[in-house]
């Protein structure tokens, strides 16, 4: 392989695939994909916390016959598994998110597009189409699109209505962003710049050709992100979208209740990948707090779990403790820092294979 990386069949597991990144990237961009808030702690939780829930194997029982898929929103998907959203993916890889849509639907997996995309929405969507119509419209593969709104209520409902037309299916409101977290390693990047001038390494060139793209390295374009939003707003949101609606970043049982009474169909629990408050829970943890304070919730919406799942095990544990599916970021940031398109679909291999050898 070229720059001396190492073929991408080597990568058996999802963290290897971040050993290459890392060897791969420019600095500016690594720090950006692997910075979390203030000490990392809540990233730390969220990789360690899986590791506390421990399977109680059953023997002499049937396993020649398993199926994993799942009904997302209303959507078969093969995998109990989906690629979650992630901003600015040109600062991986020059393809970007149409790229990585094309490695996804070549693989059937569900893919979760950012309002911080680095190509425009229409033209991830275009990849899409076209990746389907090269596989005959086989793929069961569909986007969904994760949005932040704007403080401008008219640029946000054109940007809903952008995304309608484009023909995402689902709507993933984002609310754990009303600013933006405070990720140290941005922090003391930033500082160097600023000493630096001239000097330091620019990211992976990322031509941004998106005007809702709310940041990136820790800059926050004003505007961008409405700090004020409520419960109440979802009623226009909804009713300007008029399709399936998920609130991403849900990480309390009364919020769980909340998004129940304003009958929202789906709820992602995450802590933004720990990028976001520090001391935040893990996704795991308001799942157990789900499932101890309001167990009903798993009858009224989908819920979702994202943040520090890193093979079929930790997947597997969500599904049995009541999740409907999961979503994997970092992974697929860093397969495609690596090895574009190959490594979405590698990377998808080894967390799919991972799971029919965990059941």
């Amino acid at each position: 392989m070229a720059n001396n990386i190492p073929h991408p069949s080597l990568c058996v597991t999802t963290t290897d695939f971040e050993k290459v990144a890392k060897n791969v990237l420019p600095e500016k961009s690594w720090v950006y994909a692997s910075s979390s808030a203030a000490t990392g702690l809540s990233m730390t939780t969220n990789l360690d916390d899986w590791s506390l829930i421990n399977f109680r194997p059953r023997i002499l029982r049937s396993v020649d016959s398993m199926d994993t898929r799942r009904n997302i929103l209303g959507h078969t998907s093969q995998f109990p598994f989906f690629v979650s959203a992630m901003g600015t993916l040109g600062s991986s890889h020059p393809g970007a998110e149409p790229l990585l849509v094309r490695g996804a639907t070549r693989k059937g997996l569900h893919t979760m597009i950012s309002t911080a995309s680095t190509k425009p929405l229409e033209e991830i969507m275009d990849a899409h189409l076209d990746e389907q119509r090269l596989l005959g419209n086989k793929s069961p593969s569909n986007l969904s699109f994760q949005l932040y709104v704007p403080v401008d209520r008219t640029r946000a409902k054109s940007l809903i209505r952008r995304v309608k037309t484009a023909g995402y299916q689902s709507l993933w409101v984002t609310v754990d962003t009303s600013t933006l977290g405070k990720r140290t390693a941005d922090r003391y990047l930033q500082a160097r710049e600023n000493l630096d001038a001239g000097v330091a390494e620019n990211a992976r060139d990322i031509h941004s050709e998106n005007d809702f793209a709310p940041a990136f390295g820790g800059r926050q374009v004003p505007g961008s992100v409405d700090g004020g939003l409520t419960w109440e707003d979802l009623d226009w949101i909804s009713s300007e979208w008029g399709g399936p609606m998920v609130l991403k970043g849900i990480q309390s049982v009364e919020d769980v209740k909340l998004a129940v009474q304003h009958g929202v169909q789906g709820i992602l629990l995450s802590n933004h990948g720990g990028r976001q408050i520090h001391s935040a829970p893990s996704s795991l943890m308001t799942l157990l707090e789900i499932r101890t304070y309001y167990p009903e919730a798993f009858d009224k919406l989908q819920v979702f779990v994202d943040g520090g799942l890193r093979d079929g095990a930790d997947v597997l544990k969500a599904l049995c403790l009541g999740a409907t599916a999961v979503g994997v970021g970092r992974p697929y940031y860093y397969a495609l820092a690596a090895y574009g398109a190959e490594g979405v679909e590698r990377c998808t291999d080894s967390k799919s294979g991972l799971v029919f050898k965990s059941i």
